[in-house]
């Protein structure tokens, strides 16, 4: 009987989208189990959420359930109840779209919250209250208020079936947004994946800001990342324009387009503003060993090795010395390899195998005649005497005198 009553509440999309879970259940609540194909879970006079296909990985049930938050903030003002999606603790690979039947309010908004997380208003598209979400938790229809800021450039798709994916942002996503009347603003990116390429969080286990994170930022200076929970990072403002360049951090490299939504915000209440497509280059994260740079001007990415270094055949993303033989019959290739060895008696100079020179046979020099000195000093000790000593030189006046040999005898004593 609960099932029956239950039944008309359920609508289905797709082919096997969502089926009634019989039982004994909460009677103010809808369920229904819905798979990877998609499917469609609505309330009478509350809200519907749409599962595109791709956005649950595996078959689960999915619970509406009215319950008494209040999630008004600011100039965000709850109209009517506020509804639990459930599981809350489910993420979604893409998002889906929940809607609000009846008459919406004036400036319509639906917010969004999880756990004790800071509320996301989601703004009206066409007068009706629409809203995407990349996780389950409370929603509630709500009046809208004014944004604390706007985001001039790019322009970002309000909808996450209107995304380019064709136009891609590259390795960086530069974001230029006007803060309207705050010193304090926090901008959160939250990636998606559209493709089904990847089995992994994209923004991190447990987080839903961490897949990008600020490379550098204009117009402000970073106070905090990602790791607070509430945003990518927060800027303390200091110009009329902040401009934010975010590249990938738990993200990595990925194979194909992703989806990112963009959120800009402060204190309790932050504001999803749309979506931009996302990817990493062919040649992002690719090092060529340190040898060389990535160069994928000509479609596929390939290295230019700087000079003694290629590409293997294998591997066109590496760098690999190249040994250099040319000229050389020994010694380093310039690789850390040998480009041969020398014979016996043989020595490697400049590459080259040399003789060795005949061994020296020059012994101690042995053509000095000079002995030890043998000269005599003839001085004697000082014999300077004082005016009372007398030296005295006397000729003897026997001496004979020859002409044709004169020799002078002269003794001296002291």
């Amino acid at each position: 009987m609960v099932a029956s009553l239950r039944l008309p509440l359920v609508r289905s999309f797709f082919l096997a989208a969502a089926v009634l879970v019989p039982g004994c259940q909460d009677t103010s609540a809808v369920y229904a189990l819905i798979g990877p194909e998609g499917g469609e879970l609505a309330m009478e006079e509350g809200p519907t959420i749409k599962f595109p296909a791709g956005a649950l990985v595996t078959t689960r049930q999915i619970v509406i359930r009215p319950v008494d938050d209040d999630l008004s903030r600011g100039d965000f003002k709850q109209s009517g109840g506020a509804y639990r999606l459930e599981p809350t603790d489910l993420d979604l690979r893409i998002p889906a779209e929940v809607t609000f039947a009846g008459d919406a309010p004036k400036q319509p908004s639906i917010l969004w919250q999880r756990g004790e997380g800071r509320v996301v208003s989601h703004a009206a598209s066409d007068e009706r209250a629409l809203a995407y979400i990349g996780a389950l938790g409370v929603i509630a229809l709500a009046t809208g208020g004014e944004i604390k800021a706007a985001v001039d450039e790019p322009t970002l798709a309000r909808a996450p079936g209107d995304v380019d994916y064709a136009k891609p942002l590259i390795d960086i996503a530069t974001v230029k947004v006007s803060p309207k009347g705050t010193s304090m603003l926090d901008i959160g990116f939250t990636v998606y994946d559209p493709m089904g390429m990847s089995n992994r969080p994209l923004n991190g286990d447990g987080s839903r800001y961490c897949g990008l994170k600020f490379a550098g930022v204009q117009g402000g200076s970073i106070s905090a990342g990602c790791s607070g929970g509430l945003a990518t990072g927060s800027v303390i403002v200091s110009s009329a324009q902040v401009t934010v360049n975010a590249v990938p951090f738990l993200l990595g490299k990925v194979q194909g387009a992703t989806l990112v939504e963009v959120q800009v915000g402060g204190g309790d209440l932050a504001h999803s503003v749309g979506y931009l497509p996302f990817v990493t280059g062919s040649c992002y994260l690719e090092s060529c060993s340190g040898h060389g740079a990535c160069d994928s001007s000509s479609g596929a990415p390939v290295c230019m090795c700087d000079d003694g270094y290629a590409s293997p055949m294998e591997d066109a993303l590496a760098c690999e010395c190249v040994p250099n033989c040319d000229g050389r019959a020994c010694g380093d290739d310039g690789c850390g390899g040998s480009c041969g060895g020398c014979g016996e008696g043989q020595n490697c100079n400049e590459g080259q195998c040399q003789g060795e020179p005949p061994p020296d046979t020059t012994g101690p020099d042995t053509t000095s005649t000079t002995g030890p000195d043998t000269t005599t000093s003839t001085t004697g000790p000082d014999t300077t005497t004082d005016d009372s000593t007398t030296t005295s030189s006397t000729t003897d006046d026997s001496s004979t005198t020859d002409d044709t040999s004169s020799s002078s005898t002269t003794t001296s004593t002291t």
